[in-house]
């Protein structure tokens, strides 16, 4: 066969170097061979592969990254370092216009072009996966219902309708909702997934996710900035019951589901990109959001964030029923998500929305800090010099290894005593419960960032007003389950090894 068309008339013609010129070759030899002529080949190959305007590029140098956060201590320096390189890598990306970190951002595994926690960014008219991260719609609600149930009573109903941990709910045990018969499932990127949706609803996960009982007594200042703000419903509320309510919040993502579509997602940016683009890691891929499968893409979030919302109301629903409660005020946002504004999606990995609503309101928000501390009920103040972002949580300085390696024998066992010590320490008269039986120390409150100063950084950047604080009364979280013979009798062996190296290595340097 002759195979007259070469690359240069594909790029002649208006094509561009990159993966797509060499199936679009292939194509334009085929049509060739099937006795198309040129002109006529050139007009079909465009319906298959649209000529691109451009290879898009890295930036030379990164746009700009606005910093709400400081560091008082080497730790915290150290911390604040590693975020900001991540960031500058990840701000070289050409359909990035700016950055900003907030006062909990802290460095997260990953390759080049990782978004830190804490990090949010503003984006011309394309979806990146990577920067809204796996755990799609990590979210915050809040139910405040009537103070007059004593925490154990709260705790003891709460332990029995949520789920912690790996996976769904049992078989036989499983939950439904309305949210699973919308008409979704044939999105490529929603395609197969009912059944994981199924699967977990009413779960919460693990790692930092949780649910936690506490109590807030609203000021009469804090009531008037909520009617000042056009939350007359809530202030009304507050007036009838004297400032003072039971709180349920719950804190997790889209479990399986959410977990799913990243992955889909993320797989078809990177092929976008190796496609279209040049030189760009994979955790900053992106799609073109007018594009068919950009749009598809943003119809799977939006369907997940329902998908989301309603597994925190069936938990709470749940709680209120075994209570005889109803709920007398409903708060939540999101923080890990993409949020449109015009052809701007900003996107958060760790990053409470602090903007105006549709009504002008500055947006409520629920920034917990740890499980000892109190949440933080905010107004955003619509800071534009940060994205109009405020923080998600209290962040760590230090990886959840890190944390533990200080509880650790010479074995590599947690040393139980000091861990029993130091749990009573930092949850002392609080009801904390683990779901799966064992503590898991990291995500106490030695696991996180100093909260005071946390807050702190939320008013000097002017990122939030604090218009209330749910004070903690109790909270359960996964915790670790119990670990398995098999489980030590591996763990034991590796140590073995480990030690038989670091011997033979000294062996070798004495020698």
């Amino acid at each position: 066969m002759n195979r007259d068309i070469k690359a240069r008339n594909l790029i002649a013609a208006g094509w561009h170097e990159g993966r797509r010129l060499g199936a679009a070759l292939r194509r334009a030899r085929q049509l060739e061979a099937e006795g198309l002529g040129r002109a006529g080949l050139l007009e079909k190959l465009e319906e298959e592969f649209p000529k691109q305007l451009i290879v898009a590029l890295r930036r030379h140098e990164p746009v700009s990254l606005a910093e709400a956060i400081e560091a008082d201590t080497a730790e915290e320096a150290e911390n604040v370092e590693k975020v900001r390189a991540s960031m500058q890598t990840l701000l070289h990306m050409p359909v990035i216009s700016r950055g900003v970190i907030m006062p909990d951002s802290c460095p997260v595994g990953g390759g080049p072009g990782t978004i830190p926690v804490g990090g949010a960014i503003a984006v011309e008219n394309v979806i990146i996966p990577g920067a809204h991260s796996a755990d799609i719609c990590c979210s915050m609600q809040a139910t405040f219902f009537p103070a007059n149930h004593p925490t154990k009573e709260i705790m003891d109903h709460l332990q029995k309708v949520t789920h912690f941990g790996w996976g769904g709910r049992p078989r036989g045990n499983q939950w439904t909702s309305p949210v699973l018969e919308e008409p979704v499932w044939d999105n490529p990127f929603l395609g197969g997934l009912r059944s994981r949706a199924q699967d977990c609803l009413g779960t919460q996960g693990d790692g930092n996710h949780f649910a936690y009982v506490g109590r807030i007594n609203f000021e009469e200042a804090q009531r008037a900035s909520l009617e000042a703000a056009g939350y007359t419903d809530l202030s009304k509320w507050i007036e009838r019951r004297d400032g003072e309510f039971n709180v349920l919040v719950t804190h997790h993502g889209s479990r399986g589901l959410g977990a799913d579509v990243y992955k889909r997602g993320l797989k078809a940016a990177v092929k976008w990109c190796r496609e279209n683009a040049k030189d760009i890691p994979d955790a900053a891929a992106w799609l073109p959001a007018d594009s068919s499968e950009g749009q598809s893409y943003w119809d799977a979030l939006q369907f997940v964030g329902r998908w989301t919302k309603q597994n925190h109301a069936l938990i709470h629903e749940a709680l209120l029923r075994r209570l005889g409660q109803r709920a007398l005020v409903q708060i939540g946002n999101e923080h890990n998500f993409v949020w449109k504004c015009g052809d701007v999606f900003l996107h958060g990995k760790g990053a409470t929305p602090a903007w105006r609503d549709e009504q002008g309101r500055p947006l409520l928000g629920l920034i917990p800090l740890n499980m000892a501390r109190e949440i933080l009920l905010v107004l955003g103040r619509d800071n534009e010099d940060y994205l109009s972002f405020c923080p998600h949580g209290a962040g760590r300085n230090r990886s959840r290894t890190a944390t533990m390696a200080e509880f650790k024998n010479d074995n590599g066992e947690l040393d139980a005593g000091r861990v029993k010590q130091s749990l009573d320490e930092t949850t002392a008269g609080l009801d904390v419960r683990w779901f799966n039986g064992a503590p898991d120390l990291s995500e106490s409150p030695i696991g996180y960032k100093d909260a005071t100063k946390v807050k702190a950084q939320i008013a000097k950047f002017g990122l939030a007003e604090v218009v209330g604080e749910i004070q903690p009364r109790g909270c359960i979280m996964a915790g670790e389950a119990p670990e398995q013979p098999w489980q030590k009798a591996r763990r034991l062996k590796r140590a073995a090894h480990k030690a038989e190296r670091r011997e033979g290595a000294a062996d070798i340097a004495e020698g």
